[in-house]
């Protein structure tokens, strides 16, 4: 399927393909299959019907799913007009949804006690309990001593920055299009993410704190691996796909929360954090009747 994908979508980066290709496991499992089938006759109408049950955004995500399935099987006519207009009116009702500005039924039951701050609360939890682990000579730690190393900087990284899943395709060195460079101070340069065509390559400066926990992780992650990414698996010290390290975050939240807290919801709690900014930076532009980009060019820093 990921050829399929890859072959039927020239332009889509190497994440959106493993995300369509995660989610297409997600419709055929919804659709009783252990594996994705090699024909498109699956995506029928009882699975939409079964798919219609499901929460909006969930319905959503796997419409679009089945979409980019049919177009990799190469099926065209009703059956993909029929799927993208669901596709369309889903997306329609979760934008209204969104506009309103109001919590989906998921985020109210998954948002945790004090918002995004709850994020930067379980971090310092985590820095106190690998604290021990970190007065240790780098080559003298376990795999899964070097996991819970892995576990504190993933969490402290989305208590600062709210990327998607992008973390998880970051190198430690300067290589291929995701990696960390210190420069003054640590960098972080996405150049392989879902929304790169319309925005570029994201070049982060790291909070203080990230950087400050890089500079402490990092010599573990060296003397521990050779994949030459952030973060490993607790077994084997592999390199942690995106798609495993997007789930770890969710078993921890929920272990240590009580809330089910994935990169979307950490997102939408980040944003929410800073409504006041945001809506303060929109009324000035209304008034100027500038846009973004013009308006920062009217700010004068001392």
């Amino acid at each position: 399927m990921k050829a399929l994908l890859q072959k039927s979508c020239k332009a889509c980066t190497a994440s959106s393909i493993e995300t369509y290709f995660y989610n297409i496991k997600a419709l055929a499992k919804a659709g009783g299959h252990a594996s994705i089938p090699t024909h498109s006759r699956w995506i029928n109408n009882a699975l939409l019907q079964k798919l219609k049950k499901l929460p909006l955004m969930r319905f959503k995500n796997l419409t679009i799913a089945a979409i980019k399935a049919l177009k990799a099987y190469g099926t065209n006519g009703t059956k993909l007009e029929k799927w993208s207009k669901e596709m369309s009116s889903a997306t329609d009702r979760y934008a209204k949804q969104r506009n309103k500005q109001q919590r989906t039924e998921r985020e109210a039951k998954n948002w945790p006690k004090g918002g995004y701050a709850a994020i930067g609360k379980l971090a310092n939890e985590l820095m106190q309990e690998v604290e021990p682990i970190l007065k240790k000579a780098p080559a003298k730690i376990t795999l899964a001593e070097l996991w819970q190393l892995a576990r504190w900087f993933i969490v402290l990284f989305y208590s600062k920055h709210a990327l998607r899943g992008d973390l998880g395709d970051v190198r430690i060195q300067k290589k291929g299009q995701n990696y960390i460079e210190k420069k003054k101070s640590w960098h972080m340069h996405i150049g392989n993410h879902k929304t790169v065509r319309a925005h570029g390559a994201i070049d982060l400066k790291l909070d203080p704190k990230v950087s400050s926990a890089l500079d402490k992780y990092l010599p573990y992650v060296r003397a521990k691996t050779k994949h030459g990414y952030l973060i490993s698996t607790k077994r084997n010290g592999n390199r942690m796909s995106r798609k495993d390290m997007m789930l770890l975050l969710r078993r921890t939240t929920e272990e240590r929360l009580g809330k089910r807290i994935g990169v979307q919801l950490i997102r939408v709690m980040k944003t929410t954090a800073k409504f006041k900014s945001i809506d303060e930076a929109a009324e000035l532009r209304s008034e100027l009747a500038h846009g973004p980009q013009m308006q920062w060019k009217y700010v004068s820093r001392a």
